[in-house]
């Protein structure tokens, strides 16, 4: 059946837009800044104008049918068209403005730019809250899809319809702890290799290009214990004799946390960087705006 667009109330299509990217009614409304009732009111009108249920009761909130599924991405394109033609120049007010922003952001950039974005969300945006979720090797999906607003990672996402942007280096430090037995001033080759190593397991490894480097100048880390989070690794360094291999501006960040030497790779590799990705109908939204430009500007003054 046809849609008469006439009687079709733009509101409707930013309400079913927030529920595809929560996939939770409550998360939506908070994310609108309106009530749970008013949210499914809305959805019931949309659904009764298109003859589909559009979202089904699953696990933890609901989850979108094929129709909905087919709608989204048309439907983001014209609101992002919309955005971009009439939304007003210039900054958000943080004192009256209302959002829930989701972002995947690894450990060790997290300690560097969260805290400054943490302390204004503490004293100057009551209205703002930050989720922080895990990321894996499907995170360009989540981002498409809206359930992402902004990805921070080193592992760059070439789309046409993602942004990509290179934030920082991410050179690389071997961490021990403090005067180890087996490391006589500074850290040799033969001993780097020799030593074992605690490492991050292999698909979060995979996700940086360290071993792959030193594999292709002939060389193999020996790790010896396999850590499922980027924290877990100081503290294991730290009260045993493995070494590690941590981004250096992580390391800094931590030093005063705990007992650890902090030695030069003794091989050459190639630098990685850090990435900043978002989706292109995010470019121009004033509230997405600031949030990566205030990540960004937190990134450069660590």
């Amino acid at each position: 059946m046809a849609v008469n667009l006439k009687k079709l109330d733009l509101n409707l299509l930013v309400i079913f837009e927030a529920v595809y990217s929560t996939q939770n009614i409550s998360q939506a409304a908070t994310r609108l800044a309106m009530s749970q009732p008013a949210v499914s009111n809305s959805l019931a009108r949309l659904r009764e104008m298109l003859e589909d249920p559009l979202f089904v009761r699953a696990p933890g909130g609901v989850e979108p049918t094929v129709r909905a599924r087919e709608l989204i991405v048309p439907i983001r394109e014209a609101l992002g068209l919309i955005d971009r033609q009439i939304a007003p120049a210039g900054d958000i007010d943080l004192a009256t403005y209302k959002r829930n922003f989701r972002i995947i952001i690894s450990d060790n950039l997290e300690v560097l730019m969260m805290p400054a974005i943490a302390r204004t969300l503490a004293a100057d945006a009551p209205g703002i809250s930050i989720e922080c979720v895990q990321g894996d090797r499907n995170f360009a999906e989540e981002v498409r899809s809206g359930k992402i607003d902004l990805a921070c990672f080193p592992f760059p996402i070439d789309t046409t319809d993602i942004v990509t942007k290179a934030i920082c280096p991410l050179d690389v430090v071997v961490v021990s702890r403090r005067n180890h037995p087996g490391i006589n001033g500074v850290l040799d080759l033969e001993t780097f290799c020799r030593m074992p190593q605690i490492a991050l397991g292999r698909e979060l490894r995979g996700l940086t290009n360290i071993d792959k480097a030193l594999v292709a100048k002939g060389m193999e880390r020996r790790i010896a214990y396999m850590a499922a989070k980027l924290w877990s690794i100081p503290p294991l360094v730290e009260r045993t004799d493995l070494i590690g291999m941590l981004p250096r501006r992580f390391v800094e960040a931590i030093a005063d946390n705990y007992r650890l030497d902090i030695h030069e790779v003794p091989t050459g590799l190639e630098e990685q960087h850090a990435y900043m990705m978002w989706h292109t109908n995010s470019e121009h939204d004033a509230g997405h705006r600031w949030l990566r430009e205030s990540m960004l500007r937190a990134t450069l003054l660590n």
